[in-house]
């Protein structure tokens, strides 16, 4: 399996679609002035910038310096007083019981090892801390995609660093998860749109600008396999789209809340 560098690509121009999930979490978690949030796989930021509110202490942590610069420059753009450093799920750079909230908007998902970074969250989890991070469900338009390229990438080994993923969505995967570190899980149903102009335009900004897309596309073009994975994704994007004026659909998902 090979490691996902998300530094790669430009999921800053990605982002921006994962708005209305990051508001979830971050009303979810229900953070209040006096409180630390430690936003885990923070990505550019999102999570992070609209948990800053007036008296809340925010961190994020992720392992892309890039991204990490991109979340700065966007919290200084914002007005937003939030520290980012490097750091990830499993090796948090915060001390023990640190955090009374901990967030991830569809980060904490690609963690290689869930056992470690639900260990690590709690280890820097206040008594009273909660937990609440986004996770998407399988099957639906992001299961079909995903097969989609897994089948045109089959000939290149090791190209799927998200194969045999953790089931994050899942109750009682997740109790299992945070259950004996004290933990009480829930699940919330929820659902996200996107949209962009057509079908070419999520391929082309979308998907091949996503870190994954970036990191699968030279392995493909070495074997001659553009065309393949192209005719794949395009195929299942025409399938999936709700907009015939242009190109929309809909990805459900959950929020899962652990409490103590």
């Amino acid at each position: 399996m090979t490691t996902l560098d998300w530094g790669l690509g430009s999921f800053e121009t990605i982002a921006p679609q994962l708005h209305p999930a990051a508001r979830e979490v971050v009303a979810v978690a229900g953070a209040v002035a006096g409180e630390h949030v430690v936003d885990v796989g923070c990505g550019t930021g999102s999570a992070a910038l609209f948990a800053a509110r007036p008296g809340v202490l925010v961190t994020g942590v992720d392992p892309a310096a890039r991204l990490l610069e991109v979340a700065r420059e966007q919290a200084v753009a914002a007005g937003r007083d939030v520290t980012f450093v490097a750091g990830e799920a499993a090796r948090l750079p915060l001390a023990d019981g640190q955090a009374d909230v901990l967030i991830s908007n569809f980060g904490l998902i690609f963690a290689p090892d869930p056992a470690l970074a639900a260990a690590e969250i709690t280890r820097v989890a206040a008594e009273a801390a909660r937990i609440v991070y986004s996770a998407w469900l399988p099957g639906g338009p992001f299961g079909a995609i995903n097969d989609a390229a897994a089948a045109a990438a089959a000939p290149v080994s090791g190209a799927n660093p998200i194969a045999n993923a953790f089931p994050w969505h899942d109750a009682v995967a997740a109790a299992g998860l945070f259950g004996h570190h004290g933990f009480e899980v829930a699940v919330h149903s929820r659902r996200l749109t996107f949209s962009v102009a057509s079908p070419q335009v999520y391929w082309q900004e979308m998907f091949l600008e996503h870190p994954l897309g970036r990191m699968l596309a030279p392995l493909m073009e070495a074997k001659g396999l553009m065309g393949a994975l192209e005719h794949n994704v395009m195929e299942v994007l025409e399938r999936i789209n709700e907009d015939p004026d242009s190109f929309r659909f809909t990805a459900p998902y959950v929020i899962v809340e652990a409490r103590r």
